[in-house]
This record gives C-alpha cells, sequence and structure tokens, in this order.
C-alpha cells in the first residue's frame, strides 16, 4: 500500500470519528429531521470506513462523493457563517476542521485517479500519437 493510499484511507477514518463529535454537536441544536439526514451521512462515511479495508479503489471514489457532498452543505448554510462570526470556538473549529479534512480528502482521491490513469496501457493518452 502506498503512502498516499495509506493517506486517503486515514482522512477517510478520521472523517468518520471527527463525524462522532460532529453529531454530538449538533444534537441538540438541529431539528429532528435534519439531524437524521445528517445520521444518514455519517453511517455512509461508517460503511466507507469498512469499505476502505476491503476494496480501497471503490471506498476512495465514495468518499470523493461524500466529501463532494459534505463540502457543499457546509459551505452552502449562511448558519455555518454566522457561527464563525458570532466567535463560537468549538463550532467554528469543528467547522474549519471539517472543510479542511473534506478538500484534503477530495485533492488525494484526485491525485490517486490521475496517478492510476498515468500507469494504466488502456487509458486514453493526453499526448496525441504520432
Amino acid at each position: 500500500m502506498s503512502r498516499l493510499t495509506r493517506l486517503i484511507q486515514a482522512l477517510i477514518l478520521f472523517s468518520t470519528l471527527f463525524g462522532v463529535a460532529f453529531l454530538y454537536e449538533v444534537y441538540p441544536v438541529l431539528p429532528s429531521f435534519v439531524f437524521d439526514s445528517v445520521a444518514f451521512g455519517w453511517v455512509l462515511f461508517v460503511v466507507d470506513s469498512g469499505l476502505s479495508f476491503v476494496r480501497p479503489k471503490a471506498s476512495y471514489y465514495l468518499a470523493f462523493v461524500l466529501s463532494l457532498a459534505a463540502f457543499g452543505a457546509t459551505v452552502s448554510q449562511p448558519q455555518h457563517y454566522a457561527l464563525i462570526a458570532s466567535g463560537d470556538v468549538p463550532a467554528t473549529l469543528t467547522i474549519i476542521i471539517g472543510l479542511a479534512v473534506e478538500l484534503l480528502l477530495m485533492a488525494l482521491v484526485l491525485v490517486f485517479v490521475l496517478t492510476e490513469r498515468k500507469k494504466d496501457p488502456w487509458a486514453l493518452s493526453a499526448k496525441p500519437g504520432p
């Protein structure tokens, strides 16, 4: 297992563990139907964590999609900006750490896909043929 794949797997596992703290933090604040959808997203991260040990390549693609969804859901909410502006340190740290991990995970999965593509002789070459 390469260093890149271990780092991706570690970020997937970190996202899952960080999700526990996140769920604990938002449980008293969110309405039940919103919390249920957030908890379902966390369950998908748990599934992805297990998948990272069995089918790593499939896990990386799922992690990319989940990270993209989590990033999009976080950035699109004006309440998150209001929390950061209010100076609530635990909420601000949760948002910033979560966004940083999701961005890093998306970037590393893209690097993985591009390096795998270069190794595959059947992949379309970026260079024009003779």
